[in-house]
């Protein structure tokens, strides 16, 4: 689990009161239950111990996907990440885009077109017990391949590093398909070995673009789906960032989740804008949808650098039809976020896990892309 996890949707959870609920006028939930443990399953495709490990490989010793590029510090500004303290969820919002800033002027020119540098084609990365750390396996060397391969190894859940003896529990190909000025990298984690591979785990394809030098605006995608093996998401996600050669720069996120079983779909649109080098406004739109019924929540969060706050205002809707709302703000000293029916009173048990399960299940996911994004921060303008 990557350090950085616990947003406001976490912290929102947390806030919901326990108590008796008052009669209330609101629209209803069709089956709290159900919808907790659909949630549930939508999280747990990302268990996997092949894509537990992939997503590590950021801060593995000698991995070939740690150290950051300009283009990939580029690119991962402009990721919706988890804040750092999940006391002051989203507080970091506004250092975050200016790295935006700080990434455009490290591009000297728009980004060529080859993701991968070719003198790294056809590596194969292995973990080395007397050293404790990722090195080239030279006997594993495939000229034919325009990537690098990287074995994927049981990892800590906790601290994330790989445990030894080392049990190898898959493996990563990174496949350079750029062309023209688009930068495109194809991500696969398999399981098995390469001689005799099992699951695809993951298949997407990422792509980026540049505009100025220096940099002024950037667009990157990612289209494919995760699986455990068992069950499947496929996702469509788009980001873009403007404004990057001054001090207040935007960034918008678009991501499109579709389970096979049981259906369900999820959907985030998210902006965010500096004003200043201290301020970031925040709007939300994330939506559930299971058979009839789609239950969303949308508004704005307000942020604060210095002194930190966090003001959220935001309404939590049942097939259109407004269920609770969210408001308050968060500082240094309390948590004054809560959730209540639009009526004012409290959330039944059954609705608070439900709504719980609803609020951190962005956070999985934004860690999800998080990884897939990853891989392009080492490579991209390399």
């Amino acid at each position: 689990m990557s350090p950085h996890r616990g947003t406001w949707w976490a912290v929102a959870a947390a806030a919901l009161v326990v108590g008796a609920c008052k009669d209330s006028t609101a629209p209803q939930l069709s089956n709290p239950q159900q919808l907790g443990s659909d949630l549930q399953t939508v999280s747990s495709v990302f268990d996997s111990p092949a894509f537990q490990s992939f997503g590590a490989l950021d801060s593995a010793a000698g991995s070939p996907l740690t150290a950051s590029a300009p283009a990939g510090a580029l690119l991962s500004a402009t990721r919706v990440a988890a804040p750092q303290t999940p006391s002051q969820p989203y507080a970091d919002a506004p250092a975050r885009l200016q790295a935006l800033r700080t990434a455009a002027f490290a591009l000297g020119a728009p980004l060529s077109a080859q993701v991968i540098p070719s003198a790294v084609w056809g590596k194969t990365y292995v973990w080395d017990a007397s050293t404790h750390q990722y090195v080239e396996d030279a006997s594993q060397f495939d000229a034919s391949r325009h990537g690098v391969r990287v074995i994927l190894y049981a990892i800590d859940p906790f601290t994330r590093h790989v445990v030894e003896p080392a049990v190898a529990v898959g493996f990563l190909d990174l496949l350079d398909e750029s062309a023209g000025n688009t930068n495109q990298l194809h991500v696969i984690v398999k399981g098995g070995t390469p001689a005799s591979p099992g699951t695809t785990y993951v298949d997407y394809t990422i792509s980026a673009t540049v505009i100025g030098s220096p940099a002024s605006a950037f667009s990157g995608t990612a289209v494919g789906y995760v699986s455990d093996g068992t069950r499947r998401i496929d996702f469509n996600a788009t980001f873009s960032a403007t404004n990057l050669t001054t001090d207040n720069p935007d960034a918008q996120v678009d991501v499109h989740w579709a389970l096979n079983s049981p259906a369900v779909t999820v959907d985030l649109h998210e902006t965010l804008a500096t004003p200043d080098a201290n301020h970031a406004n925040l709007s939300v739109d994330f939506s559930v949808t299971r058979g009839a019924e789609t239950v969303s929540f949308s508004g704005t969060i307000a942020v604060v650098g210095l002194p930190p706050s966090v003001t959220a205002d935001l309404t939590v809707s049942i097939n259109g039809q407004a269920f609770a709302r969210i408001s308050g703000t968060n500082d240094a000293t309390h948590n004054g976020i809560t959730i209540r029916h639009m009526d004012g009173s409290q959330l039944s048990q059954a609705e608070q896990q439900a709504m719980a399960q609803l609020f951190e299940l962005p956070d999985r996911l934004e860690e999800a892309i998080q990884h897939l994004f990853h891989p392009a921060e080492h490579f991209l303008g390399a």
